[in-house]
């Protein structure tokens, strides 16, 4: 029989938004539990990727309005503005909060914040982590983690959650397998789920996550599918170009004929051009055989840019490559962190709906805070209002039996990277339906072999495998959806952005695994 732990409020991951979450919740007065697969501060993305925080109106050019519709440009025009609208609103907040738990921005001589201009934004608005020294970003959630620890926070590290427990249609905990194999269950009231995306999906990753304990496998996208919690956006998936620090210091990236390729792509912009639009630019290049794309770094080029920091010296001739970075998509949620299904509530990488087809720089740790926030403040309001639910002993035993159902011998590290390889060849920055149609094949021919006839020496492992084979299916299946091209979606055989697509593509679990697929309309405006 698994063990039983109780809380009000379970919250899922250890990142940004989940310490976020947790940290509000305790705040408002109800015990919390935070579930971590790794360590609180030394797993997932948050760690280690902090650079820029955008952070609207602190420019005095910029205004709610303006920072919602450079969002909704980015975005391709997928984005719900109501939770664009709430990023905008709790912005100014969350990096004041921040910078008082300990995680310095760096500031210029006279005092004031170094604001500068990134990606997608149209007037100066982010704000720029101090870093540990070259190349190296600070740990921004191990304040955070000293915080849950103060607050009261039960931290139940090294153990991951395989299943969200559901009766009645509500979600009323999890089941979980702890460090050293045990298996348990915790009872709550409400449940945030902030595992963060899936940083493993592709085979060329952002510098920032290459480690081991880094690693994201799409943990939440499986979780809210077999909850029953509809996902949307998976289809767009943002690539980056890396390093990605340089229009901060005002580069000019050229191909090999010498040409510098955003006058082409995006003469407005340039290389501040949404990251979409960066990642298609390198691309083309280098497939149509104009690569590599490169920045000549000039000389005192660093120092004309006023950034108090750099890590360019003139004389360098930098590489221009592309990287995986993360998914837009997620469990769709509301104004208040909501999925579509009770006593769940979503923030981060774990949902959708906020960035649509791709997201401006820096506003990625602006939403984790944000719906972090939000949906810690939810958990403990539903959590406050309702009595401890009852589970169902029926979902139990069925998750015990699914876990101890795989008696084969094939190993699930080498499937592992078999879906990431099909993904970089089949699945990448530019698609078609003949590639989809098989990838999607592949994917759920390794779930099967997944499910029954995988090593499960090591669980972890074995789970890590199918909810990576799981997304890979969800974002294909998403991707040959969608017959346009448009942001981070791009289709050879739809080359053209159709306004008819301006939707969501929503994913839901039709029984047994079965991806169901539809769309609905986005929200054009916040409500007033």
């Amino acid at each position: 029989m698994a063990r039983e732990m109780v809380t009000d409020v379970l919250v899922i991951g250890g990142g940004s938004a989940a310490t976020r979450a947790a940290l509000e919740a305790a705040a408002a007065g109800v015990a919390v539990m935070l579930v971590d697969k790794g360590t609180v501060g030394d797993s997932g993305s948050s760690p280690h990727a902090l650079v820029g925080f955008s952070v609207p109106l602190l420019d005095e050019a910029d205004s709610s309005a303006l920072f919602v519709e450079d969002w909704a440009k980015a975005s391709g025009g997928i984005c719900d503005r109501d939770l664009v609208a709430q990023c905008a609103e709790h912005g100014r907040f969350l990096a004041e909060d921040m910078e008082e738990r300990g995680v310095p921005f760096i500031r210029n001589a006279d005092g004031s914040w170094f604001i500068s201009r990134r990606a997608g934004h149209s007037v100066r608005r982010t704000l720029q982590a101090q870093g540990l020294g070259k190349g190296k970003h600070a740990n921004v959630i191990a304040p955070m983690r000293t915080g849950l620890i103060e607050a009261g926070v039960t931290l139940q590290e090294g153990t991951m959650i395989t299943r969200l427990l559901l009766s009645d249609g509500a979600v009323v905990g999890a089941y979980a397998v702890g460090p050293d194999g045990e298996h348990f269950i915790i009872r709550a009231k409400a449940v945030v789920l902030a595992s963060g995306g899936v940083n493993r999906l592709y085979t060329k990753l952002c510098d920032e996550v290459v480690e081991h304990g880094s690693r994201t496998t799409g943990d939440s996208y499986s979780l809210a599918f077999h909850a029953g919690a509809p996902l949307i956006d998976m289809e767009f998936v943002q690539f980056r170009d890396s390093p990605p620090a340089g229009p901060i210091y005002g580069a000019a990236y050229v191909n090999s004929l010498g040409e510098r390729i955003m006058e082409k792509y995006d003469p407005e912009n340039m290389e501040c051009a949404p990251r979409y639009m960066m990642a298609r630019a390198v691309y083309t290049e280098n497939f149509e055989g104009r690569g590599p794309v490169v920045w000549h770094v000039e000389d005192g080029q660093v120092a004309r840019s006023r950034a108090p920091v750099g890590n360019y010296e003139g004389g360098q001739i930098v590489e221009i490559t592309l990287m995986f970075q993360r998914l837009m998509g997620g469990a769709r949620i509301d104004v208040t962190a909501a999925t579509a299904v009770p006593g769940l509530y979503a923030a981060g990488e774990a949902s959708g709906g906020i960035h649509g087809g791709d997201r401006m720089q820096g506003c990625g740790f602006l939403e984790t805070q944000t719906f972090g926030r939000i949906a810690g403040q939810s958990a403990a309001q539903r959590a406050k209002t309702t009595d401890l639910p009852a589970l169902d002993p029926a979902a139990v035993e069925a998750e015990a039996a699914r876990l101890a159902r795989s008696t084969g011998a094939q190993d699930p590290v080498a499937l592992f990277e078999r879906v990431r390889e099909i993904m970089w060849a089949q699945v990448g920055v530019v698609s078609n339906r003949t590639q989809l149609t098989d990838a999607i094949a592949k994917f759920q021919e390794i779930q099967r072999i997944a499910a029954t006839d995988v090593d499960q020496s090591d669980l972890v492992a074995a789970e890590e495998l199918r909810n990576l084979a799981l997304t890979a299916e969800l974002v294909a299946t998403a991707k040959l959806a969608r017959e346009e091209t448009r942001s981070g979606h791009g289709r050879t055989d739809f080359p053209q952005e159709d306004p008819a697509w301006v939707r969501h593509v929503r994913l839901a679990n039709a029984g047994d695994g079965a991806v169901a697929v539809d769309t609905i309309p986005v929200v054009e405006f916040a409500e007033a």
